[in-house]
């Protein structure tokens, strides 16, 4: 335990140490907000990797696989690698031409250049508002590893890592947030394979395939293993591939990530993140995401239905009963760089969104005042989601839940138009994600549990169909 404390102070102390560090290079709006459009090859792939995983991947994503069993790990494992790779060939060229051409620092600020001020705002309201809930389940994980790993307790857990995202984030801006992305995203993906190779030397190789192969074969199979509901209304395969589909195709339009295409210092350095980030998102996924059946070799019998309704449990569980102290104190600060990693992104796009496209269109502020003014705001927009994780109500868990979907189908079908259509349509756009919303919000209360598809999947279809409508109304 003392090991494992003294790593998760080392770390954080580090951390701090970035923020206040990159404070005196960061001089300018531009600097805080998009570190000058410098930032290398190196730099924005493990920032995009490390902003894109949080605790979700490791407990979530990981854990999951003991309730779902391979198919789960099969399907999450082929589309990240799709999806990161059609993130870098498809959007980061032309996101990065089209932004240097406008000159423009965030995400709704692109699409007002594209589609007009309407739509800047409601993309800059959609950003403030879902990622605050959206930072909920992130806290949540966070709070219960820490609780669950060290003398702490889990609302304790919940200000440690506000307090310190915040604190570097505010000060050294979003230099702060990369810098610290690359050192995290190397912790998670040296975590991950750490996890990976001791899990599976623990349990001898190939010889634990061959046990779960013999004692649980259902693991293997497609549409046999989920949640009782989802099982008896026959729906785990869309059940499954809607989850794992909405998870992955988020990297082609969340605010969070694509914001790094813009701070790239040119075309070279997306062409080799082109390579990169594809490369690191397998081994993580495959790393990862795997390990979730391993659970049934060690969980005994009579602890299977607790971990079934709560498998987040299941990899520190396993990590805890099976690996060395000194294994589980690297494996504790992989996990929490991931949390952070993703929060310190989300605080600083939401905090850009609220000044930049918000404030600074309401009323004409000087970019010194509003340096401070999104100074100010990161500390107060990463503690809100703090309140809510304490002891998240239902209609919290709803939110939460719906959140994930209706930034990737708010975003992308606009996103798109914007970068391969001559003429972006304002009105179709405005429309798209305006409906895209409401449809996700819809599916969720009312559809989802009856059908147990994940509501990008209709969200992303009326998106789409919107568009085409209001761009065919308006044509000659």
């Amino acid at each position: 335990m003392i090991l494992i404390l003294g790593v998760f102070i080392a770390y954080l102390i580090l951390m701090v140490v970035i923020g206040l560090y990159e404070y005196r290079r960061t001089k300018n709006l531009a600097e805080f907000y998009i570190a000058g459009k410098k930032l290398g090859a190196l730099a924005v792939s493990f920032s995009f990797f490390a902003t894109y995983f949080s605790t979700a991947a490791f407990l979530g994503g990981g854990g999951t696989g003991f309730l779902l069993g391979f198919q789960w790990s099969a399907f999450l494992i082929f589309f990240h690698i799709l999806f990161a790779i059609v993130a870098w060939l498809i959007i980061a060229p032309p996101m990065k031409r089209i932004a240097d051409q406008h000159g423009v620092m965030t995400i709704p600020e692109l699409f007002g250049k594209s589609f007009g001020k309407s739509a800047q705002i409601i993309c800059a309201l959609i950003i403030l508002f879902f990622f605050e809930f959206y930072m909920v389940s992130i806290y949540k994980g966070a709070g219960n590893l820490l609780q669950t790993m060290l003398p702490v307790s889990y609302l304790d857990g919940l200000l440690i890592t506000a307090v310190i995202v915040a604190l570097y984030t505010a000060i050294g801006g979003f230099r702060a947030v990369v810098t610290t992305d690359i050192i995290q995203g190397f912790i998670m993906l040296f975590g991950a394979i750490l996890l990976f190779l001791s899990l599976f030397y623990y349990f001898g190789g190939i010889e634990a395939i061959n046990t779960l192969a013999q004692t649980k074969p259902e693991l293997f199979e497609f549409g046999k293993l989920g949640p009782k509901p989802v099982v008896d209304a026959g729906m785990v395969i869309p059940f499954v591939l809607s989850l794992t589909f909405a998870i992955s195709i988020a990297q082609l339009s969340s605010p969070q990530l694509v914001v790094r295409f813009i701070a790239a210092k040119d075309q070279r350095v997306l062409a080799y993140g082109m390579i990169l980030t594809p490369l690191i998102v397998g081994i993580f996924a495959i790393c990862v995401f795997s390990i979730g059946p391993l659970g049934w070799l060690v969980i005994p019998k009579e602890e299977v239905p607790t971990f079934l309704k709560d498998v987040d449990r299941v990899v520190p569980y396993i990590a805890m009963k099976v690996l060395p102290e000194g294994i589980n104190a690297l494996l504790l600060a992989a996990i929490i760089a991931a949390a952070m990693s993703t929060i310190n992104s989300l605080v600083h796009v939401s905090a850009t969104a609220l000044v930049r496209d918000l404030i600074q269109n309401a009323t004409k502020i000087q970019d010194s005042t509003a340096l401070k003014l999104t100074r100010i705001s990161i500390p107060l927009l990463a503690l809100i989601p703090v309140a809510f994780a304490v002891s998240p109500p239902d209609i919290i868990v709803g939110i939460v839940g719906v959140s994930f979907s209706v930034i990737t189908s708010a975003f992308l079908i606009p996103l798109l138009a914007l970068l391969y259509s001559r003429k972006p349509s304002q009105g179709a756009a405005v429309a798209s994600m305006i409906v895209a919303t409401a449809v996700c919000i819809i599916w969720q209360v009312y559809f989802y549990p009856k059908y147990f598809t994940y509501p990008v999947v209709p969200g992303l279809l009326a998106s789409a169909l919107t568009y085409l409508a209001f761009n065919l109304k308006n044509k000659p």
